[in-house]
């Protein structure tokens, strides 16, 4: 408990709202918890391609090490497909929220160079929020070989109640959906909050 009823707990942790169609959980399931993860979609538990878009961002998450959140967006308009996949990270000891926030968006104003694929836009902005500014990235990829395009969200939250950044992750393949995975992103970010972690 903290003296400061602002500040969340040390117990607590970054949370976003209940939303239809999407899922989370904590990064690093087992085969039982993928299809554990899946049972929460319509007849998940019986769809082989709802299980294996949870493994695939499961193990997208552990892979890259320090993503401990996962989700994905099972639009009930898209036919409950995985439509956009979601990974959280948190950054510890960020230090003075205002020079750290700086000091993002001054590395931000360079167009990202990422390995395997070719960037065909991007954007930077930034934004007050409720829990404190956002930085929010924009890329468009393709992949160099197969000319898979990937539409990337990347949000960098600087909470004022915690010395972290919160890194939010967001991607669809569905470049017809763009403007309404953007859409979703905005509710799950300004309706985050922290929250004790419930465990069963």
């Amino acid at each position: 408990m903290t003296d400061d009823p602002a500040r969340p707990g040390a117990d607590e942790v970054f949370t976003f709202p209940s939303r239809p169609g999407w899922i989370f959980w904590p990064a690093g399931l087992n085969p039982a918890g993928w299809g554990d993860v899946a049972a929460e979609v319509p007849g998940g538990e019986n769809d082989d391609a709802v299980i294996a878009a949870v493994r695939a961002v499961d193990e997208r998450a552990t892979g890259a090490g320090d993503a401990w959140g996962a989700g994905i967006w099972f639009d009930p308009a898209n036919d409950h497909r995985p439509t956009a996949s979601l990974l959280v990270r948190t950054f510890r000891a960020r230090g003075d929220v205002t020079k750290a926030f700086r000091r993002a968006v001054k590395g931000a104003r360079r167009v990202p160079r990422i390995p395997g694929v070719v960037v065909d836009g991007y954007t930077s902005d930034s934004v007050e929020t409720g829990s404190g500014p956002l930085l929010v990235q924009v890329v468009d990829t393709s992949d160099a070989t197969t000319g898979q395009v990937l539409h990337t969200w990347r949000l960098s939250l600087f909470p004022l109640s915690r010395d972290e950044v919160v890194e939010i992750e967001c991607d669809t393949p569905y470049s017809h959906l763009v403007d309404q995975v953007e859409d979703e992103i905005s509710v799950l970010v300004n309706g985050s909050t922290y929250a004790r972690l419930e465990v069963s």
